[in-house]
């Protein structure tokens, strides 16, 4: 399943202390994660990104925190799926996105809840992520 899936950084990047062998030789580096953990800490990274906000990259994100002071209804809704299906379907090609679910409880004190369910390609595993996003971190 890595060979599709890989393996990258994990996030946040955490990194192991060095310990030099010899003059040019050392130990140590980041740890890195694979699998269903690969992808959803992907996910997360694509939740918290803003649109235009990676130079060379700029269409990479959704941009929740526009959505930080808007009515608690049905269109509000309906615009954060969208963008969050899109983005997904567009950055995220080890998956095929199934569901996405908002709750809008905790909206007017800065919390939405998005519940993501998916299917591994690979494996043809289905899975689900919850993701809290806090529009007061201003990410």
């Amino acid at each position: 399943m890595d060979d599709f899936i890989g393996k990258g950084w994990s996030f946040p990047p955490h990194f192991e202390k060095k310990l030099y062998l010899r003059e040019d030789c050392f130990s140590g580096g980041v740890d890195m994660v694979s699998g269903r953990q690969e992808i959803e800490e992907s996910l997360a990274i694509l939740f918290s990104t803003q649109l235009k906000e990676r130079l060379f990259h700029d269409d990479f994100g959704c941009s929740l925190i526009d959505y930080q002071f808007a009515r608690n209804d049905n269109h509000t809704l309906l615009s954060i799926k969208g963008m969050i299906s899109h983005a997904i379907r567009e950055h995220e090609p080890r998956i095929t996105l199934d569901k996405v679910d908002i709750d809008l409880d905790n909206i007017m004190e800065g919390k939405i809840v998005i519940t993501i369910s998916y299917t591994i390609n690979e494996t043809n595993s289905s899975n689900n992520m919850v993701y809290p996003y806090y529009f007061e971190n201003g990410i």
